[in-house]
């Protein structure tokens, strides 16, 4: 039987309540999958985000191990959309440290899947997965003026076009970022 934690507090501001939101401790985590096989490992990576405030471009971040299990070169798992809720649950402490890892990872999940760069959302997820995608979409945009850098920038607003369902907007913030990269 499938466990679900009834709600998550992200700030007092914001109401981050989710429906359903799949336990960390439920046994269904070896059922889902991410780049490289079951998603048994989620759960622990999960746990130890929320204490890691390193950037996600860094090996030896838990995020760099969450990006690359969640969303692998664009590409999106069974995983990414149970662990989308609980990467929402941590994100407004990240942002207040001033790194945007979970709500950016967040809103590459949320862009893989507007773009059809995975499998479709399990049913029993759905209603926690969308429920996060509209709390990220306000925090991003809650949080883009208070942007801290050039990368902060473009990450929080790709982010909140992505979480808005805007491919386009996303894809040149995304691109111009890229081409600035270069």
């Amino acid at each position: 039987m499938e466990r679900f934690v009834a709600s998550v507090s992200v700030s007092s501001e914001l109401d981050c309540t989710t429906d359903r939101m799949l336990a960390l401790d439920d046994p269904r985590w070896t059922a889902l999958s991410h780049a490289y096989g079951p998603a048994s490992d989620i759960p622990d990576l999960l746990t130890r985000a929320g204490q890691d405030f390193r950037p996600g471009h860094q090996p030896e971040s838990t995020w760099f191990d969450l990006w690359s299990a969640l969303c692998h070169q664009g590409d999106i798992y069974t995983a990414s959309y149970a662990a989308l809720p609980h990467l929402i649950a941590v994100a407004q402490g990240h942002l207040e440290r001033k790194r945007y890892d979970p709500i950016f990872l967040s809103a590459c999940i949320e862009l893989a899947r507007l773009e059809g760069r995975g499998p479709a959302i399990p049913t029993d997820l759905a209603p926690s997965y969308r429920q996060a995608v509209a709390m990220a979409r306000t925090l991003a945009v809650e949080n883009v003026s208070s942007a801290w850098d050039s990368d902060s920038d473009a990450a929080l607003r790709a982010s909140a076009a992505a979480l808005g369902g805007d491919i386009r907007g996303a894809r040149l913030i995304l691109d111009a970022d890229d081409e600035q990269a270069l």
